[in-house]
């Protein structure tokens, strides 16, 4: 019955399923290569980190400020990416990605929900997981990156 519920919701909301897709098939050396998928990716984790953030908010606070902490810790480089994408200013990159963040950032939420309803849970039974795990390597592989320019000069 279960699997008959997750099949109607992907039929039922199809660009929904075509928005949120699993961001950890992908790995650092993809990201390094491709500015289009480091944006997409960025944009992401951006967005996931966000729609957990606001979904357990009152009931654990300060989980969601660490989840809150990644979302703006890759915020910056999500405009930065578009920017480079779309060769155009800072400012207008940052006006279409906070648009697109936004948007993407209420699909997770949404796609949460509906999960949580059928599992009992925001990310049971979903590549969320793997997704946030993932997230938090592309945080700490820039962490490291900044470090070490920190340290070189």
């Amino acid at each position: 019955m279960k699997k008959i519920l997750v099949i109607l919701l992907f039929i039922a909301n199809p660009l929904q399923a075509e928005k949120i897709e699993q961001l950890s098939w992908y790995n650092l050396q993809e990201l390094l290569e491709d500015d289009n998928l480091t944006y997409k990716v960025i944009k992401g984790c951006v967005s996931l980190n966000s729609a957990v953030t606001e979904l357990i908010r009152e009931e654990h606070p300060n989980l969601a400020n660490e989840f809150y902490k990644t979302a703006n810790f890759l915020y910056p480089f999500g405009i930065l990416t578009l920017s480079k994408v779309k060769n155009t200013d800072r400012k207008v990159a940052e006006k279409e990605f906070v648009i697109g963040v936004g948007d993407l950032t209420n699909d997770y939420m949404d796609y949460m929900k509906k999960n949580g309803v059928i599992n009992q849970s925001f990310i049971k039974g979903t590549f969320l997981g793997d997704d946030l795990t993932f997230c938090n390597e592309i945080r700490s592989a820039i962490e490291i990156t900044i470090n070490e320019s920190s340290n070189e000069k």
